[in-house]
Order: C-alpha cells, then structure tokens, then sequence
C-alpha cells in the first residue's frame, strides 16, 4: 500500500535557500555552507535555473585525496573522487543533474 502524506513539499521544504553560482570558488561553497549551516547548495547557472548540488559528500574527496600519491589503477577505481579533488569551483565539484520537484506535489508518506 503506497499512503501518502497530507503534507505538500511546500509544507515542509526551507524557503530562504542559500546558493552559489557555477564559478564560485571552492572556499565561498565552504563559506556558505558554514554560515548558513547546511550540508548542501544549489548550483546556479544563468537567471537561477539550478543545474546542480554540491554537498558535504562532494567535498569529502577533495579533503581525503589532498595529499595522496595515487597509482595508476587507484586513479582508475575512484575517477570522479580524483577528479573532484582537483576541483576549484563549484562547477567542478557539483553531483549533476539537479533532480528537483516543485511546490505543490505530496510528500510520500511512510513506508508500508
């Protein structure tokens, strides 16, 4: 039985959203997500459509693989972790697409 929740997204979602642009550095993502207390941000591109995310999980690579000497199949295995380490902007470093819902649909409920 799929039950649904009498709550909308709207009910239940943040409305003041920090965000950051695609350009931004990597040290105004940390920024942001400090002082607004978050563990993610919405990337933005042009007039505000949100093209990605990049969260606490984005940016655990490029702090665990900062000073390591990977071998050539360590660097294989774990390509994105790599390359996200190497980021310096957001648009590096975001989980794309952005899957996004709008206001209006229900929550789902709890599972059966």
């Amino acid at each position: 039985m799929n039950r649904r929740s009498p709550h909308t997204v709207n009910d239940v979602m943040t409305s003041t959203v920090v965000a950051v642009g695609l350009d931004a550095q990597f040290e105004e993502v940390v920024t942001a997500m400090r002082q607004w207390q978050v563990t993610a941000v919405p990337v933005l591109e042009g007039e505000g459509r949100v093209v990605g995310v990049v969260s606490e999980a984005d940016l655990l690579a490029k702090e665990e693989l900062r000073d390591v000497e990977p071998t050539m199949i360590a660097q294989r295995e774990r390509l994105a972790d790599y390359a996200k380490a190497g980021a310096v902007t957001a648009r590096d470093l975001m989980s794309s697409p952005a899957v996004t819902v709008p206001r209006a649909p229900r929550c789902p409920g709890p599972p059966a």
